[in-house]
């Protein structure tokens, strides 16, 4: 049966689709081992700080959990959001223009603004997923199209954290709009 919902993919995945903040970084040359160690641990901590926020409206009212582990749930969560905000304010960046954008674990793709990039180049893709938080999603990326604006990336080196909870994130965020979708033909 129809939903009235279109999924969206991206590499033959579920894929989240959004407007959002989305800059590309080019760089001169390929990143270490060690910063690509640090871009892992500050997306690991932004994407677990996201599901929380859109996990959280998700649960079910009838869940039996234990006491304690919602009450350790909810503090991990604000530890995560203060880390956020922290790295927020040591690292103040310039404000990134909002555009279209699809991404999963595999690529992304969004409408650029200004000059394209050149097919085949490297560089940081900057996602900023959330408004209230100002860290941005930095994936390690190639170019593999641009044209008229259209670009398209594959991740390199994503790491089997990051893409579990990009995952996690792309089938949260369909879960999401299936229910809104069901809610809304529900009141017509």
């Amino acid at each position: 049966m129809y939903e009235g919902v279109d999924t969206v993919v991206l590499h033959n995945e579920l894929a989240y689709q959004d407007v959002l903040p989305v800059r590309w970084e080019p760089l001169a040359q390929p990143l270490d081992t060690f910063r690509l160690g640090t871009l892992e641990e500050a997306n690991v901590l932004l994407l677990q700080a996201c599901l929380a926020v859109e996990e959280h409206p998700l649960r079910d009212k009838g869940e039996d959990q234990h006491p304690m582990a919602s009450e350790l749930a909810r503090l991990d969560f604000k530890l995560n959001l203060l880390l956020q905000m922290v790295g927020t304010l040591v690292n103040q960046a310039p404000a990134i223009e909002a555009v279209p954008v699809q991404f999963n674990a595999l690529g992304a793709s969004w409408q650029a603004r200004g000059a394209s990039p050149r097919v085949g180049s490297m560089g940081l893709l900057h996602i900023r997923l959330r408004g209230a938080l100002m860290q941005t999603l930095d994936l390690y990326a190639e170019i593999t199209a641009s044209e008229a604006g259209a670009v398209s990336a594959k991740f390199l080196k994503l790491p089997q954290p990051a893409t579990d909870l990009i995952q996690q994130l792309c089938f949260l965020r369909h879960r999401k709009q299936v229910a809104g979708s069901r809610k809304s033909r529900n009141k017509s």
